[in-house]
């Protein structure tokens, strides 16, 4: 291999990049600090658990601590499989428990949110930055999912036999008509 070679490789794009630099820095217009991302991921697996752990029983301190460790677990450990585990937790809870109409539809929510995070985390570090349209079009596109998604959650609580009442329905209509405000408002990323 050339010296020329050994040093540089050619991008796509043109561009030049050494192969003994350790890291390329992007200009980024809105940066969004990778911590954020995961510690936001962290969160949003802890309330999912936290949800589908209420459908079984009362949430204590302990129930509470299982819940943040499996949410810290899932941000601090790279790969995508790691939100599979809290997803499986989250269905053996549910089957094992019976949650409410609102738990439910709480969990097709945070379901579809999670697994965004994490697919959008798992290559993220802690150091990192990430342009915030990049977020924001992904938040976009979770927000499309529910629209779907929550009719398609009232419509198997119906036809499993579960009375759904007037509040329910209200609930449904609402968090479908945030949805669609979301997905309409959010920013969508020009497609080269």
């Amino acid at each position: 291999m050339s010296t020329v070679g050994r040093f540089t490789r050619r991008v796509a794009a043109g561009l030049t990049v050494r192969r003994d630099d350790p890291e390329v820095e992007a200009e980024l217009e809105r940066p969004v600090p990778g911590w954020w991302l995961l510690v936001g991921t962290s969160v949003l697996v802890t309330l999912m658990l936290l949800v589908a752990w209420a459908s079984v029983g009362p949430v204590n301190v302990v129930a509470t601590a299982l819940c943040a460790v499996g949410g810290f677990l899932v941000a601090a450990v790279p790969g995508l499989a790691r939100v599979g585990v809290a997803v499986l937790a989250v269905g053996g809870l549910v089957l094992v428990g019976s949650p409410s109409v609102a738990q439910t539809l709480a969990l097709v929510l945070l379901v579809h949110a999670a697994v965004w995070a994490c697919a959008t985390t798992t290559r993220v570090t802690w150091r990192m930055r990430v342009e915030l349209g990049v977020v924001l079009d992904g938040l976009a596109d979770v927000a499309r999912v529910q629209v779907p998604a929550q009719v398609l959650a009232v419509v198997a609580l119906v036809v499993s036999g579960r009375e759904v009442g007037t509040s329910d329905v209200w609930r449904v209509v609402a968090l479908v008509g945030a949805a669609l405000v979301a997905a309409v408002t959010l920013p969508r990323a020009a497609r080269d």
